[in-house]
This record gives C-alpha cells, sequence and structure tokens, in this order.
C-alpha cells in the first residue's frame, strides 16, 4: 500500500468553481443517485437524477439533496417543484436505466415532462401527486422538510431536506425480509464518479463492523 505523506494545497476560493466542482466530484466518490420525480404548478412531471444526496436521520427519517443552479443562475424546476407543492418522490438508479436517467438529467424546457423525453414510465399516483418511477423498485414519498439556500447563482447548491413519509418496495420484494435490508444485487444501482464515469455496484463485499471489547 502506498503512503502518502507530502501533498500541495488547492483552495477553492483562489480558483474557478466550475474546475473545483471537477476535483470534488472526483474525490467525493461513488456518490448514490435520487431519481427525483415532481410535478409543477401546472401539472408537467418533472423527473431529474441528483448525485448529492444522503441520508440526515433515521428517527424521523429524513434524507438530503443538493440542487444547484443552473449555470444561468436560475433554479432547476425539480427545486422550484419541490419548492411549490412540498411534494417529491425519490427512486433508485440501476444499471438497466442508467442512459434513462442520464436523459433525464438533460434541460429540457420547463412544459416539457422528462419522463416523455427519456421513455421512462409514469405510475400516475392521482392529481397533484408526483408520479412513481416505473424504472426503479423503491420509491420514497418524500414531504418538504425545508431547504437551505447556501448562496446563489452558478455553482451554488440550496440543501433540501425531505421527510421519508413512505417507502414503497416493488412486489417483486413482498417476500424479502426488508427489516435487514434489501440486497445490493436486486438493487443494481449505479454510482455517480467524476466526468463522465459511473460505478456499477454489482461486485460487492463485506466486512463486519468494527468493535471494541469492553
Amino acid at each position: 500500500m502506498t503512503l502518502h505523506t507530502e501533498f500541495f494545497d488547492i483552495r477553492p476560493v483562489d480558483h474557478f468553481w466550475v474546475d473545483i466542482y471537477h476535483l470534488m466530484n472526483s474525490i467525493v466518490q461513488p456518490r448514490p443517485i435520487a431519481w427525483i420525480s415532481s410535478v409543477s404548478e401546472t401539472g408537467v412531471f418533472n423527473l431529474a437524477p441528483f448525485s448529492y444526496f444522503n441520508i440526515c436521520s433515521m428517527n424521523p427519517a429524513i434524507i438530503s439533496n443538493s440542487i444547484f443552479f443552473n449555470r444561468d443562475g436560475s433554479e432547476k424546476d425539480t427545486l422550484k417543484n419541490i419548492k411549490a407543492t412540498g411534494k417529491y418522490v425519490v427512486g433508485t438508479v440501476s444499471f438497466p436505466s442508467a442512459e434513462k436517467a442520464n436523459i433525464s438529467s438533460a434541460p429540457f424546457d420547463s412544459n416539457l415532462s422528462e419522463f416523455d423525453e427519456a421513455k421512462v414510465q409514469p405510475v400516475l399516483r392521482g392529481p397533484g401527486e408526483p408520479p412513481f418511477i416505473s424504472e426503479s423498485p423503491v420509491q420514497l414519498e418524500c414531504e418538504l422538510n425545508r431547504t437551505i439556500p447556501l448562496g446563489q447563482g452558478a455553482g451554488v447548491g440550496t440543501l433540501v431536506l425531505g421527510n421519508v413519509k413512505t417507502i414503497h418496495l416493488s412486489a417483486e420484494l413482498k417476500d424479502c425480509e426488508w427489516q435487514k435490508g434489501i440486497s445490493p444485487r436486486f438493487m443494481d444501482n449505479i454510482g455517480r464518479m467524476g466526468g463522465d464515469f459511473y460505478a456499477k455496484t454489482s461486485e460487492v463485499f463485506q466486512m463486519p463492523r468494527a468493535t471494541v471489547n469492553k
């Protein structure tokens, strides 16, 4: 194993934010991807992937997403919809759905639905409700807890905290012991890396959590 004992320094404030963006994305990886379904006030279904995604709390269950402003400084449709309606659904992205998730990340006009553009079948849930994502075996039905703006303009994120109201599992999992978790081989999730790279999670290993004898 290589030991690293000498370093050179990079101060983010001294560099263009896009350069730091590429560097940080290559360091903080692999990142889980939240495929977020939302609906606009006019009823347009929106679908977009976000890799700044994690768990914040378990009791109560809260997840986080950081949604950046567009390069022109405007808010993304997903953030607008969540702030306006307080509702959204988070689905997972499996390897077979990677290309569709990537298509849904494109900057389509607000009046177009990424479900249509990426050819993803929505699972309708009633008027004003963001649909489930048929390509995802798990749906986290979320209610907005709060948004925390971290600034304004390009390269700035807004932290979105969501209360997980209901966890919806595919009927294919009805016989699984969900209390012990879902097999990563069934989920077949992908992770976001730096640049145009992604990681598959089909190759896994197990390691018992370290303990201390007292």
